[in-house]
């Protein structure tokens, strides 16, 4: 793994000590129980509500097994998404080329069938004008079209 992804990973890791906050309870004018991160004002009597417990540690080996095992959930969770993200590329590419394989048969479809027709077939010149072609050029434009049916057209 890159120094990212473990930056990262101690970063997640330490969110929950940094989002750490004071508690306050008291009674409001009306006799209920309010909670607020914040002291109430105008001298109403309140006190502090501590809801961090602290568990015993009975050795450093546990503790480094719980951020070990931090850290290998954090990995799976990256892993994960990175292999979400991969097989969505990879239908976004399948899409594509789906799409296209329908555009090329479409495009090969009719060309074969303006070969077929037959009749006076011109393509035009890089000069602008117009090459009418014989019935030699027209039978080779009708097996080249054949064959890109064929390559393209398989359903």
């Amino acid at each position: 793994m890159t120094r990212v992804h473990w930056l990262a990973i101690s970063i997640i890791a330490m969110l929950p000590v940094l989002a750490h906050a004071q508690i306050y309870k008291w009674k409001d004018k009306d006799g209920a129980i309010q909670y607020s991160d914040t002291p109430p004002g105008n001298n109403i009597p309140y006190e502090a509500v501590d809801k961090i417990k602290v568990a015993p540690k009975s050795s450093t080996a546990d503790s480094s097994k719980g951020a070990d095992s931090l850290a290998v959930r954090n990995a799976a969770a990256l892993r994960r998404q990175s292999d979400a993200e991969q097989e969505r590329l990879n239908d976004e590419r399948k899409r594509n080329e789906q799409q296209q394989k329908q555009e090329q048969c479409q495009n090969a479809k009719a060309n074969y069938q303006n070969f077929k027709q037959g009749g006076r077939i011109y393509k035009m010149t890089p000069e602008g004008e117009r090459q009418y072609l014989g019935d030699e050029d027209i039978q080779q434009g009708l097996e080249a079209a054949t064959k890109e049916m064929q390559e393209f057209c398989t359903e």
